[in-house]
């Protein structure tokens, strides 16, 4: 004899899918996590990029010699990487709770220090860019693994220092 199953009807089988495919994004919302912000550590390279690229620009804008658009252009960069120290600073200040003191503290050599040693040369304009280019670099990997703030913030310092090194520092004619 034929035993009678239990019917389904397909408005049944509707509300069971939709049922199943809530609970995956529910369980996919709660179990996976999408990119972490680095760790504070992670920010102290930029940081440290940042400070270098601004003396490096500030001291090859002060050379002789450069074309006057060059010039102001390692002017202006070294203005923007100064900006950026100072986000990044801000930043890990936030992250560790420690708002009080956002930037950081530099120290100036004493007069006698300064006549006893000569200045160095100031650096080529291509020491700046193969510096920018670092830079851009390493921000650039550090977004793949931020998320938010963070990510907008490192992602704006790698397009800075990109577009400086690629068109702002080139002279007129000649490719990066």
């Amino acid at each position: 004899m034929l035993s009678a199953g239990p019917v389904t009807s397909r408005r049944g089988v509707l509300a069971g899918g939709a049922a199943l495919a809530a609970l995956g994004v529910l369980v996919s919302a709660c179990g996976g996590s999408g990119p972490h912000a680095p760790a504070v550590e992670d920010l102290l390279g930029p940081l440290d990029e940042a400070t270098r690229d601004s003396a490096l620009a500030g001291a090859a804008a002060a050379a002789v010699g450069n074309p006057p658009q060059i010039a102001a252009a390692l002017t202006v960069v070294a203005a923007q990487r100064a900006a950026h120290a100072r986000a990044l600073a801000t930043e890990i200040a936030r992250a560790t709770g420690n708002v009080e003191s956002s930037s950081s503290e530099t120290t100036n050599p004493s007069p006698s220090d300064a006549a006893a040693q000569p200045a160095p040369p100031p650096p080529p304009v291509s020491d700046v860019v193969n510096s920018l280019r670092t830079s851009a670099e390493s921000a650039s990997r550090l977004v793949a693994t931020s998320s938010g703030y963070r990510a907008g913030l490192l992602g704006s310092i790698a397009a800075s220092c990109t577009a400086s090194y690629s068109v702002a520092l080139v002279p007129a004619g000649s490719t990066p």
